[in-house]
């Protein structure tokens, strides 16, 4: 090889190299620009909302006016019934006019209610209590058993401050200001914080008690968790969600030990998980019945459109395909026949798998196949991941993606961002209650004031607390 020869395959070398750097740089690049439309990041995560998408092509959504759509019912705000009126006033017509234009009165009315607040809408009660002088000058103090061990505040107002906290997600400062200003009442921060983390939280222990240990009944459940702090250290605030109920607990692992515990090792309904290595996890070494989102799937494969490597993105692009059709025929499953139901996602699952598993040599469409692989087992078996995907579409009550649970999980995510977190174990046992009661009266279509209210009302009377089962 001459001189001329070396320097061509040094220089053929020096491209293959660069070309090698050129596509690990945009593969870093893409891997950088990850936000919650391509991965599993959470929407909070995202730095900057990503850029909507204009144009005029086929696939390219009209923006939408502002107000109610073409088509949507009108909804007007309902009057309040007639028992919580208080005063009121009836507006008529005088005689004379009435002859003169001819008119009949009927018995129907137009109703405008007029609402305002009460100057101070508190109630005061003082208690006085008489001293007395005994002999030897010791002063002796009149006792009132209905007093002792009673906070300064009554059920409702206690009520109150518990729905501005947890609820409003407002600070121990707002709310001490608001019942100054407002209220005129003075109250301090630390006492606020002793109502919270003690009576309050005490009130709700018995139903939030009962939720626990309802959850290895449920047919389906769904499992998030979000990061939580506790005097600045990272803990795990984890979310199990049945059809009527949501139960909240904040852990300092985010192991499968946590789901064995809320959950339990032997249940054998359906769980709806992400696809994390400790759901995985709990999942495979329990037998669970999973169904993994397809919501987090998509997003993985969706990153493949911007990948550096042209198979790569070709094959996420069959996939995508394969998924549209997939959940197309999902969605009009009720217009088909259970024989024609079942033929059809059985067509398209396979047709889904035989992508999947055929991957290109490039790493990240690698991972996506082996969560559809079909693992040998020790004692001979063998066990197909893909059906931790499929189950929704032949299970009755299963959804194919995790969104329920995690559309819980953002009220606990907005309050951590206010609040900043908790600073002790009292603190973590009330959010975990306040939270739970929050998310299932909301389930159930209960105001969660009232039912807070009773909770309160019961603790300090000593009679039986309510239960969230009832809804």
């Amino acid at each position: 090889m001459d001189a001329k020869d070396r320097l061509i395959e040094e220089q053929r070398q020096l491209i293959a190299e660069l070309m090698r750097e050129i596509e690990q740089l945009k593969l870093a690049l893409a891997k950088a620009k990850k936000d919650s439309s391509n991965s599993s990041k959470s929407p909070s995560s995202d730095i900057a909302k990503p850029p909507k998408k204009n144009g005029g092509g086929t696939g390219a959504r009209k923006q939408r006016k502002r107000g109610g759509q073409p088509g949507r019912q009108r909804k007007l705000r309902q009057p309040l019934p007639p028992d919580r009126v208080d005063e009121a006033y009836v507006h008529e017509l005088t005689s004379a006019e009435v002859n003169r234009r001819g008119l009949t009165p009927t018995d129907q009315f137009e109703i405008v209610q007029h609402i305002e607040l009460l100057d101070l809408p508190i109630h005061v009660t003082e208690h006085r209590l008489r001293k007395y002088l005994t002999p030897d000058g010791r002063t002796v103090i009149t006792q009132a058993p209905e007093l002792q061990g009673q906070p300064i505040f009554g059920p409702r107002m206690l009520a109150m401050i518990g729905w501005l906290k947890s609820r409003a997600h407002g600070s121990y400062t707002t709310i001490a200001d608001w019942m100054s200003d407002v209220l005129g009442v003075p109250v301090c921060r630390g006492y606020l914080a002793k109502l919270c983390n003690g009576r309050i939280s005490e009130s709700l222990a018995s139903a939030y008690d009962q939720l626990r240990s309802a959850i290895p009944e449920q047919e389906t459940l769904g499992s998030d968790e979000t990061c939580v702090k506790n005097n600045g250290k990272k803990q795990w605030a984890w979310c199990v969600t049945a059809p009527s109920f949501t139960v909240f607990h904040i852990a300092a692992s985010r192991g499968r030990a946590v789901l064995e515990e809320l959950i339990g090792g032997d249940y054998d309904g359906h769980v709806h998980l992400d696809y994390f290595s400790s759901n995985c996890s709990f999942a495979w070494n329990n037998d669970i019945k999973a169904q993994y989102c397809w919501a987090h799937l998509i997003r993985d494969i969706r990153f493949l459109e911007k990948h550096p490597n042209k198979r790569a993105r070709a094959w996420g692009d069959r996939l995508l395909d394969r998924t549209k059709r997939l959940f197309s025929a999902w969605h009009r499953r009720e217009e088909m026949s259970e024989e024609g139901r079942r033929r059809s996602f059985v067509m398209h699952r396979d047709k889904f798998l035989a992508i999947v598993r055929k991957p290109p040599d490039v790493s990240d469409a690698e991972n996506i196949s082996a969560r559809f692989a079909e693992v040998e087992l020790e004692d001979g078996g063998c066990y197909d991941m893909s059906q931790d995907y499929f189950r929704f579409l032949l299970a009755s009550g299963v959804e194919p993606t995790n969104n329920h649970t995690e559309q819980q999980v953002r009220h606990c995510v907005i309050d951590r961002r206010i609040t900043q977190g908790t600073r002790s174990a009292v603190g973590q046992r009330y959010h975990e209650r306040m939270w739970t009661a929050i998310a299932t009266c909301a389930k159930q279509g209960r105001s969660f004031f009232e039912f807070l209210h009773q909770a309160i009302d019961a603790e300090l009377s000593g009679g039986s607390p309510p239960s969230l089962l009832d809804g």
